[in-house]
């Protein structure tokens, strides 16, 4: 981990400068018994503790001078906020990521208490670790760990760390959501699988046996499909491939539209396209005919029968949009930033009858982001839905900031 490499650095950083201030200080002290005994007997003694001090304040400018430059420089490398004491719990070393703790307040107070806490213990001998969660915002989750710092069994000092685990914490709690929700969605086709397979058991009436086998054939189609989006999926989210292609996004619309028509002739649904623009972005063709095919796939899905549904590709400017239309059944404001989720349906029930995986927005949204672009949403309820999947023109490693300048000489 990140925080082990921070230790370790730390420990060695101030091992070198408690060793060097042990140094500098045995030769103090040599220099001190030096100057006492040749001192004259008749000097006033506080003329010798002047110099005394004075010796004592030059030994330390040249140790501030020489290595702790190098030393913090060094520190400061370190990406988690650190703070290194010596034996007596002085401050040694403090890294620019520990600075803002410094007289902070609101919630970096405590994570201050909490560091010289850690540091309390360390000095004892402990090494401990304490997670704190700040509500914000930002809200944060931190790990705080304060180490003691031996050599060779004597007590140098101590050294804390402070690791943002914020982002690791999230990225854990998806995961364990994502397993929860694929064990969730493919218990339901395996379920229902071995149910009806169980009541088909001994089943002679011609009718039932085939009523049953419609079903068995549906469900073993819905977990097909969810093993299909699941496999898009994690190819998806690895991104790119190394190299990108010019595609046409015009023959992309134009042939997820075509495998989608027997499904929207299937409920009467009025299936059209356009092109305004020949757009050529570059990209995955697959990854995109993929994100495509579901927009226009789940346009179709929550389309009511006799509806209709559109795609179109329009430029603006340094962008293009694809753009699905349609005059489903909509969805509600408070669902509209969650849509793009992993298996977020806005209506579960509805989607148990339209045979949707949960799935298919979150391919298009990771597509347009591999793509450097984005996703957009505008619903009403009862009225339909406009999803767009915006990309940059050239693609995910087109410098925007420079085809805005091109574009406006060229206008």
């Amino acid at each position: 981990m990140a925080w082990l490499v921070s230790l370790a650095l730390a420990i060695v950083l101030v091992t070198v400068v408690v060793m060097s201030n042990r140094r500098e200080q045995g030769h103090l002290r040599r220099i001190q018994r030096t100057l006492k005994t040749a001192g004259d007997d008749r000097a006033p003694a506080r003329s010798v503790d002047a110099a005394l001090d004075r010796l004592e304040n030059m030994v330390h400018s040249d140790v501030s001078e020489e290595m702790p430059r190098r030393v913090q420089s060094a520190f400061d490398a370190i990406s988690a906020a650190a703070i290194v004491v010596d034996g007596d719990g002085v401050e040694l070393l403090r890294n620019r990521h520990a600075l803002p703790y410094v007289n902070a307040r609101h919630g970096d107070v405590l994570v201050e208490n909490e560091m010289q806490l850690r540091l309390h213990d360390a000095l004892l001998g402990e090494s401990t670790e304490q997670e704190l969660h700040l509500h914000g915002p930002p809200e944060r989750q931190l790990l705080i760990m304060g180490s003691p710092l031996i050599a060779d069994g004597e007590l140098l000092g101590a050294v804390v760390l402070v690791d943002d685990i914020s982002e690791q914490q999230r990225l854990e709690q998806v995961r364990r959501d994502f397993v929860a929700n694929v064990s969730h969605e493919l218990r339901t086709p395996v379920g229902a699988l071995s149910l009806l397979a169980e009541t088909l058991e001994g089943e002679t009436d011609p009718e039932i046996i085939s009523s049953f086998l419609s079903r068995i054939q549906d469900e073993s189609t819905r977990l097909a499909s969810l093993i299909d989006d699941l496999l898009d999926l994690s190819r998806i989210e690895g991104g790119l491939a190394e190299e990108s292609v010019e595609v046409d996004l015009a023959s992309v619309l134009e042939e997820s539209a075509a495998g989608l028509r027997s499904a929207a002739e299937h409920k009467n649904i009025d299936l059209t396209f356009e092109v305004f623009d020949n757009v050529v972005v570059n990209g995955d063709r697959t990854q995109l005919a993929s994100a495509v095919s579901n927009l226009l796939g789940n346009a179709i899905k929550y389309t009511d029968d006799g509806g209709t549904v559109s795609g179109r590709i329009v430029s603006h400017g340094t962008d293009v949009a694809v753009v699905v239309e349609d005059t489903g059944v909509g969805i509600p404001q408070r669902d509209l930033n969650r849509v793009f989720e992993r298996f977020y349906r806005v209506d579960r029930g509805r989607s148990a009858t339209t045979g949707g995986t949960g799935l298919g927005l979150s391919i298009v949204r990771n597509v347009a982001v591999n793509h450097g672009g984005r996703v957009e949403v505008t619903s009403q309820e009862g009225v339909g839905s406009t999803f767009s999947m915006i990309l940059p023109v050239g693609g995910p490693d087109y410098d925007r900031n420079e085809a805005v300048m091109q574009h406006e000489s060229d206008g």
